[in-house]
């Protein structure tokens, strides 16, 4: 399974991998690629104060590829 993380945000953004607590920083603009095994439960918690935690249940480590700019393509935004 792969998840591309954005970030937004106008400060770095902390990815925290558990139960390891594998840390990641994702630089303003940039992306981050969490790859994770199949067929396995995860769990993702996004808090207030710019982090996010990747449960991650299976039995091979987590990887994460971090970029300095979105890889994919920025969402358009629908008008109202």
């Amino acid at each position: 399974m792969r998840l591309p993380i954005r970030n937004y945000l106008t400060t770095p953004l902390t990815i925290f991998i558990e139960p390891v607590c594998d840390q990641h920083e994702v630089p303003v603009g940039g992306e981050a690629i969490v790859t994770l095994e199949d067929g396995y439960p995860h769990s993702i918690d996004v808090h207030p104060d710019q982090w996010v935690s990747i449960w991650n249940e299976g039995p091979e480590w987590a990887r994460v590829e971090i970029f300095s700019e979105h890889q994919f393509s920025i969402p358009s935004k629908k008008a109202d």
